[in-house]
This record gives C-alpha cells, sequence and structure tokens, in this order.
C-alpha cells in the first residue's frame, strides 16, 4: 500500500517477516523498528528474530526497570552491527540525559505528540532538537486521557473540511510539516490507505499555526519555548540585535 515504515514487537516478528516476503518490496526499501522486550535479553534471540526481518533499522527501548545496564548492553549490540540506530520511547528529555554517556547515543525519540500537547513537557521539541534527535509522534488522534480527541476537535474538522480532508489526514500532515516523524496503527486497510493520502496535500501557514495554538487553549499558560517554535522560526526583526 506503500507503507514504508513497519514498527514491530517481538511477538509479531514472524508475521511481518513473513509479509514483507510476500509484498515482494525490497527489503532496501523498507525502514523496520523493534521495540525492545525482555524476550531479546540476548544477543541470539535477537538475531533470531532480525533474520526474520532481513535486519532492524532502529531499536527502540521503552521505558524499563535496570534503564542503565539494558541501555549499555544495547549500545554493545549497536557496536557489533546488530541494528543501524538506537532511540528511546515515552523519556522526557530530562531522563535522556540520565542516560550513560549523557544519552549522547540516542538518535531517535518516540513520545505522545499532539495539537493539545507538545510532547511530555512544554519544551520537549526544542530539548530534543537540540541535540538534533529525531522526534516521532504517537497518540496523534486520540490524546488519551483528554476528554475531547484531536479527530474531533471542531477546529481541525473545520480546516478539514475546508481542504476536502479526513481529520486524520489534517493531524498527520500538521506533525509531518513541523518536521516529525509519525507512528500510527490501524486494523483496517482502508484507514491506512487514507492515512497515507496526507502526502498528497499542504497545510497553509496560517493551519499550522491554528493547530499548534490548540494547546495553549488545553493548556492556558503564557507561550514560551514550548508553544513558539512549532509555528516558524524567530526572526529578529529589522533595526534589532
Amino acid at each position: 500500500m506503500g507503507v514504508r515504515h513497519l514498527q514491530v514487537s517481538p511477538s509479531v516478528v514472524q508475521a511481518v517477516g513473513q509479509a514483507v516476503r510476500l509484498s515482494q518490496v525490497p527489503r532496501s526499501e523498507l525502514f523496520i523498528s523493534m521495540l525492545w522486550e525482555p524476550p531479546l535479553d540476548t544477543s541470539a534471540k535477537l538475531d533470531s528474530l532480525t533474520e526474520q526481518l532481513g535486519f532492524v533499522d532502529l531499536m527502540i527501548l521503552p521505558q524499563t526497570p535496570e534503564l542503565e545496564s539494558v541501555w549499555k548492553h544495547l549500545e554493545r549490540l549497536k557496536a557489533r552491527k546488530r541494528f543501524k540506530a538506537l532511540g528511546v520511547k515515552d523519556f522526557r528529555p530530562e531522563e535522556v540525559e540520565f542516560l550513560p554517556g549523557n544519552g549522547e547515543s540516542v538518535e531517535y525519540a518516540q513520545c505522545a505528540f499532539t495539537p493539545y500537547r507538545h510532547g511530555p513537557r512544554r519544551d520537549t521539541w526544542r530539548r530534543f532538537g537540540q541535540r538534533e534527535v529525531a522526534l516521532a509522534a504517537t497518540g496523534l488522534f486520540t490524546d488519551w486521557p483528554r476528554p475531547l480527541p484531536p479527530l474531533l476537535d471542531p477546529h481541525v474538522l473545520i480546516i478539514a473540511r475546508r481542504f476536502k480532508r479526513s481529520a486524520a489526514q489534517v493531524l498527520i500532515r500538521w506533525a509531518l510539516q513541523l518536521g516529525l516523524a509519525v507512528v500510527f496503527h490501524s486494523q483496517r486497510k482502508q484507514h491506512v490507505a487514507e492515512n497515507l493520502a496526507a502526502l498528497d496535500f499542504e497545510l497553509p501557514m496560517r493551519e499550522m499555526q491554528l493547530i499548534s495554538g490548540l494547546a495553549t487553549l488545553a493548556e492556558p499558560v503564557p507561550p514560551g519555548d514550548g508553544f513558539a517554535h512549532p509555528y516558524e522560526q524567530l526572526r529578529t526583526p529589522k533595526g534589532e540585535l
């Protein structure tokens, strides 16, 4: 269907590996990330699973006990070329800094990022950006446990009607134009096709600012580091230093 990034857990590797082979899409055209789980606690187990996928492009570590020892183990596996890149899931920026080596080996961070909540902290975007860490959005459609999901937000729906798109497409397009990767899942083929159609249009700056500004309605505090940068790069007015 055109999907080129697949995120898998160890429990579904066999099914995904079979699907990749049956699709006849060259493995070099796919990007496969895997969530680290206890069944991968030895190199032999990891090798057994990655063989079914060809190789793993990105290994993602969720929050886990014994974080320091697990992270050092993953760094050793990466050095042995068991996977290409190393990332984290549901970490706040300051938690990354507590990883061994100040978290310098983190290349990717995946966290809840929605119009109402730009990451786990207001400065998530800025702090990961300063570290040159790629940021991926999850929970884009739901933002649980907030009572109003972004898919039903009247501001999003008005934009969707204006551009003759679905609310899901508008939200995905908003995130992509901010420079985020987007991780979504669906059990319906038509929903996957709908989501992929977000690549076929572009939101003007006014609509981008409107969606990003919903965060100030969800948490009405004065704009700061967390709300300025998604709109556009700050410019120094002429005549000012």
